[in-house]
């Protein structure tokens, strides 16, 4: 239940992150085809000052995991737990889990920004 909260709580400042503000809207005069309204996406979600702040976080996601396991590992080390699994080998599972959930939303913002684009103009 906890991980549902938490992807809940990331997703959520994620979408606020990539989301572009509506004042940088790019507002094209003639229509568009859906190539076009994809490259223009694009370049709204990517080329914004926001994009930065995902980046920044989604690194630090990366080392609170890789921190969360090297750390489990001391402590289990350090206090004789003997571990059926070793945390650090689910780290590329959690690591590569949390990229495409990233690329997911990424990609859904963009894929949303591009319909709006086409019904704008159509």
């Amino acid at each position: 239940m906890e991980w549902i909260v938490m992807a809940i709580i990331w997703g959520g400042l994620m979408l606020y992150f990539i989301i572009p503000f509506h004042e940088n809207a790019d507002k094209h005069q003639h229509k568009i085809t859906i190539k076009q309204a994809v490259i223009s996406s694009f370049k709204r979600v990517t080329g914004q000052k926001k994009t930065i702040l995902a980046v920044s976080f989604l690194l630090l996601t990366y080392l609170a995991i890789w921190y969360y396991a090297k750390d489990l590992a001391w402590y289990n080390q350090a206090h004789g737990v003997t571990a059926a699994a070793d945390p650090a080998g689910k780290v590329p599972i959690y690591l590569a889990g949390v990229t495409i959930y990233a690329l997911l939303l990424y990609l859904t913002v963009v894929g949303r920004q591009a319909l709006l684009y086409m019904r704008a103009e159509g």
